[in-house]
């Protein structure tokens, strides 16, 4: 099913910023598929907003890039966002994709493959994801012991913007965009998860 609202291509911006951007996602940054991004850039001034939020965190922040791409793989688990379940990060593709199937099972624990910290703010993004109101006190203290304060906004906000992401790509039904490395003709379900 093509993406509802057709995404600009690289060059069919008038805009040379939103230009450099979709190709700079085209040729494998952030995720080497601009369809997303090309649907935002409808709204030029959004696109040039949402980027630097990613950045923020994936580029600047103080948890490990992987781990805001666990969350993020997450997010899109519970939300079932075919989108979001299907592109990869490239930065941090190899560091995460050993690690797949244990982020995928329901609240991971810190194992052989997942560190305390992976398996805490994977944990903390379900939660977010399922229902806020799960991180309760005991959570809490779980998380705290392991990011301080301000990681801990940090993980939080990021899980904001994943979230926004899923519900974004699922209502516009995203696909991959032609030459993308990922198979096109995502499917999205029509009826509720609960």
């Amino acid at each position: 099913m093509p993406t509802r609202v057709t995404p600009l291509k690289p060059g069919e911006s008038s805009d040379p910023k939103v230009n450099e951007i979709l190709t700079d996602v085209q040729q494998g940054g952030w995720w080497a598929d601009p369809a997303m991004f090309g649907t935002i850039a409808r709204r030029p001034e959004a696109l040039k907003a949402i980027v630097p939020v990613f950045e923020s965190f994936f580029l600047n922040g103080l948890i490990e890039p992987h781990i805001f791409e666990m969350m993020r793989l997450k997010t899109g688990q519970i939300n079932d966002c075919a989108y979001c379940q299907a592109v990869r990060t490239q930065s941090v593709y190899d560091t995460v994709a050993s690690k797949e199937e244990a982020l995928f099972q329901r609240q991971p624990e810190a194992s052989e493959v997942l560190t305390e910290r992976e398996a805490t703010a994977i944990s903390f993004a379900e939660r977010i994801a399922l229902d806020p109101h799960t991180v309760d006190d005991a959570f809490w203290k779980r998380l705290t012991g392991v990011f301080s304060d301000d990681e801990v906004v940090e993980l939080l906000f990021a899980c904001g913007i994943f979230n926004w992401g899923n519900k974004f790509n699922i209502t516009m039904q995203m696909d991959a965009a032609e030459n993308s490395p990922y198979e096109a003709g995502m499917e999205y379900r029509e009826e509720a998860l609960a």
